[in-house]
Parts: structure tokens; sequence; C-alpha cells
């Protein structure tokens, strides 16, 4: 009996570490906090143009791109500014 039981030992101690990992596993929650999606736009693709090209020349020169107009309309919000490009983030439904 002695010879039986060495040889299974390994086995049982592998079952019961799978299920400890399956219990623990089983107790894991999602994270509470919002989740977010990113996005990363490099700054070539973003073309800014003139807002109102026929502005007083002493005035200020606003400029606009329309993407990031758009992106801004469809909820994301800017995080990061480079000279790379831009970081955006908005919260999963």
């Amino acid at each position: 009996m002695g010879g039986v039981m060495e040889k299974i030992r390994p086995y049982l101690l592998g079952a019961a570490l799978t299920a400890v990992v399956i219990f623990g596993m089983a107790q894991a929650q999602a994270p509470n906090g919002p989740r977010w999606e990113y996005l990363y736009i490099e700054q070539a693709g973003v073309r800014f143009e003139l807002r109102d090209p026929n502005a007083a020349r002493g005035g200020p020169r606003l400029l606009q791109a329309k993407i990031l107009n758009q992106l801004g309309t469809d909820g994301w919000e800017m995080v990061q500014a480079g000279v790379g490009g831009y970081v955006f983030k908005r919260r999963l439904p």
C-alpha cells in the first residue's frame, strides 16, 4: 500500500494545487472603477486649418483640426499632446 501512495502522491499534490488555483480564480472580481479605451494619433495625421481665414491680420489666428473636433464630439478626451502625436481616452460602456 505504501508503494501505491508514493506513486500517486505527485498527482494528489497536483490535484490539490489545481483546486486551490481554481477556487482562488473564482473569488477574483472585476475592478470596480471605470474602464477606458485609448487612442493614439500621430502628429502627421492631423492637419490644422485656420478657423477664420478672413480674420483681421492683427487679431488672434485660431487653428482647428477637423479630426480633433470630431473626436471631441464622439466623447474622446485628450489626455496628452506631444511632438509625436496625441493620446485620447474615453469611458467604455
